[in-house]
């Protein structure tokens, strides 16, 4: 539970949030044949949150007379030219449309305009569920973030666009955005940033700052480094790791799409991955494992999502497959431990966060905005993907994904385009697969029954029935018989509600076990699930409890901590009302040590509460900075959780409350100064798909 890999998980989910890549949405218009370029001409104006720009737009081909294009609802426009004349045109709500007249086969657009863009960027962010914090643009003196929602220049509707764009900022200030930086250009009080952009397809965002850029490349791939001259010590480390992945995964899926790829380090925290860059906030680049962690999910999402397109209308398939490629690829590396923890950790996020009033299927996918679309979008998601290799087989399947990238590199893909190629590999249907992982949502429900032994003239005899609940799934699922020798392994397949099975054993059979590494996605049931941080998160219903001893000061953060847990709504009582509290069958939060001396039979005895101090793993903390928070589970009603937030303090520092809700995967942490010092998740005891068997009598 405390492995390496587990502690860097928690990390970052605290920090770089959803890594939310692809910028296509459903509502894009379908990639076209005909062609824009753009010569556009941007100036930032950071003390006025201001961008002017003025874009020369070639268009070839256009299929209708009138030119449709995206830009920002709060654009001036200050001047329009169509082949040097003045065209009629209509700008309303972000849509700019203007006629065209003749028949001309090529269209000179020019479009002058200025913007303003100050979206309040956050700079310590509590909830980190939704990655966007809702900022789509903001200009400031701090740096330049634009997202290409934002509408920050005139995007052709349905076009295969490319761009010459130059970027002029205040002395010092660089620009970044997805292509080839041509140069760099002091003049006077003015830098300018000289891009080229091939391909536009799904829009163009833009960053610019006091950056410092760093380059290596190893003779065809090339990476580097954005960041802020306090932040440049790191460029080595980044730009080896980044050509390492690039190689790695341009070796396993096929030659890297783009010109280059950089880390560009932005001024609030962020995380997010676009075509040849990923946007990271400062507190994160600082993390020492990052480069070995999202580093490569977001390299890896150069070839899926913005190398090989998310038709998004069909679900976003690209998120789980980053995710199985970088994230879950990274820790089968590591060891099969690792792996391991990984998927069991991949089931348990869904059986703590999604429940059947927010569970959907993966075809309905756009993007991350909570926890649960998180655990249903990526999670889930992954696990598809290797139960998909487990299915086709190790050639198949990354012969599958070599298909796919030629084939849909820069297409938009959906699900049932990635059916197709890997049916073609497989050399089969893969429809039942397919349709009960993506257009359902849920997962099975599995349970062992009348399972028992029994001595025969070969040695023994295991027997038992595997049911599953409706609606029926057809999965693989494996049993592992432990013995008083070697362990027996059999696959056995499930197609409805119930089915039989048989193990045969020399030595004596002691425990069987079914899907004992978690290869399957599946529902797990209560008592196979620790109760966690997660647990509280994906309550329904909370009871807060306040302590008596609490101040106002305490109250108050008491609030904000369940607003940074995301949950909603709270019911909040004081110590008095606990035993009519009790006993709704909520979720309790106990904020504050209560005075009652039977509560604390509700925590394990190893967990010592005082007022003054908690002792946890044997170690004594009783400074005035250090917070205990632990969940367990209800003693009376199981289906539901106790958990408990003790600061020490009541006017200390509460920055650990801001932390908890992203070290999900624990069921108890303790802060001191704002650091976490020790997490741990309590051990399942019982499982329906664990059976110790009773001793058997010997042939």
């Amino acid at each position: 539970m405390k492995t390496v890999a587990a502690v860097r998980t928690a990390l970052i989910g605290m920090l770089l949030l959803a890594m939310d890549t692809p910028q296509g949405r459903a509502s894009d218009p379908p990639l076209s044949i005909f062609k824009s370029h753009h010569e556009l001409n941007v100036v930032l104006e950071p003390d006025r949150s201001v961008l002017s720009g003025q874009d020369r737009i070639n268009i070839q081909g256009a299929p209708e007379r009138v030119i449709d294009l995206i830009l920002s609802p709060e654009a001036d426009i200050r001047t329009i030219r169509l082949n040097g004349r003045r065209p009629a045109f209509i700008f309303d709500r972000g849509r700019l449309r203007v006629q065209a007249h003749g028949d001309a086969p090529v269209l000179d657009l020019l479009v002058d305009y200025t913007c303003r863009f100050d979206d309040p960027a956050p700079t310590a962010p509590g909830n980190t569920d939704n990655p966007g914090y809702g900022v789509s643009g903001t200009i400031d003196p701090s740096g330049t973030f634009l997202l290409s929602g934002a509408g920050w220049y005139p995007r052709l509707a349905g076009a295969r666009e490319s761009l010459d764009l130059r970027v002029q900022g205040p002395q010092g200030t660089v620009a970044v955005t997805a292509g080839s930086l041509l140069g760099i250009q002091n003049t006077g009080q003015r830098t300018i940033s000289h891009w080229r952009i091939e391909n536009a397809l799904e829009g163009l965002s833009l960053s610019a700052g006091p950056y410092v850029v760093d380059r290596q490349n190893d003779g065809r791939l090339k990476a580097a480094t954005f960041f802020y001259p306090r932040s440049r010590r790191l460029s080595p480390r980044y730009l080896e790791a980044s050509l390492r992945y690039l190689q790695r995964y341009d070796k396993l899926f096929g030659p890297y799409p783009f010109d280059g790829f950089a880390v560009v380090e932005n001024f609030f925290p962020t995380g997010y991955g676009f075509p040849s860059y990923t946007l990271m906030g400062s507190r994160v680049l600082q993390l020492p494992f990052i480069p070995e962690t999202s580093l490569p999910h977001e390299i890896v999402h150069n070839w899926w999502g913005n190398g090989v397109l998310v038709d998004f209308a069909a679900g976003n398939w690209c998120e789980g497959l980053a995710t199985y490629t970088a994230d879950y690829l990274n820790q089968e590396r590591n060891s099969a431990a690792a792996a391991r923890d990984y998927r069991r950790q991949a089931i348990r996020n869904y059986a703590s966060l999604v429940s059947p009033e927010n569970d959907f299927p993966l075809n309905r996918f756009q993007s991350r905005t909570d926890s649960a679309t998180k655990a249903v979008g990526y999670d889930k998601s992954a696990m598809v993907f290797h139960m998909l290799r487990k299915t086709v087989g190790e050639e198949a399947f990354w012969d599958a994904l070599r298909g796919l990238y030629q084939q849909y590199l820069f297409k938009r893909a959906s699900w049932q385009d990635l059916q197709d190629v890997f049916e073609r590999q497989a050399g089969r249907s893969l429809e039942p697969f397919f349709r009960q992982w993506i257009t359902r949502p849920g997962a099975p429900h599995l349970r062992m029954e009348a399972v028992r032994t029994a001595a025969d003239a070969n040695g023994f005899r295991t027997i038992g029935r595997l049911v599953q609940k409706r609606p029926y799934y057809e999965v693989a699922l494996d049993l592992v018989l432990e013995t008083d020798g070697d362990a027996v392994h059999q696959t056995v397949r499930l197609t409805e509600a119930a089915t039989d099975f048989v193990l045969h054993s020399i030595q004596r059979p002691r425990v069987l076990v079914a899907d004992p590494d978690y290869h399957l996605f599946r529902h797990l049931a209560a008592e196979e699930i620790p109760p966690t941080v997660n647990s509280l998160k994906g309550t329904a219903a909370v009871i807060a409890v306040l302590s008596d001893r609490l101040t106002g000061q305490m109250r108050a953060a008491a609030r904000q901590f369940t607003r940074f847990m995301g949950i909603d709504p709270v019911r909040w009582v004081g110590e008095s009302d606990l035993s009519a509290a009790a006993g709704t069958g909520a979720d309790l939060l106990f904020i504050g040590l209560p005075e009652s001396v039977g509560f604390k039979a509700l925590f394990p005895q190893d967990l010592r509460l005082t007022p003054r101090g908690f002792t946890v793993e044997n170690r004594l903390f009783d400074d005035p900075t250090d917070v205990l928070f632990c969940v367990v589970r209800h003693p009376v009603n199981s289906s539901n959780i106790v958990a408990l937030l003790h600061p020490l303090s009541q006017n200390g520092d509460n920055s650990a409350f801001a932390k908890i809700p992203h070290y999900g995967r624990y069921s108890y942490l303790a802060f001191r100064d704002g650091r976490n010092q020790v997490k741990g998740t309590w051990e399942t005891q019982t499982s329906p798909m664990k059976i110790r068997l009773s001793a058997a009598a010997s042939p």
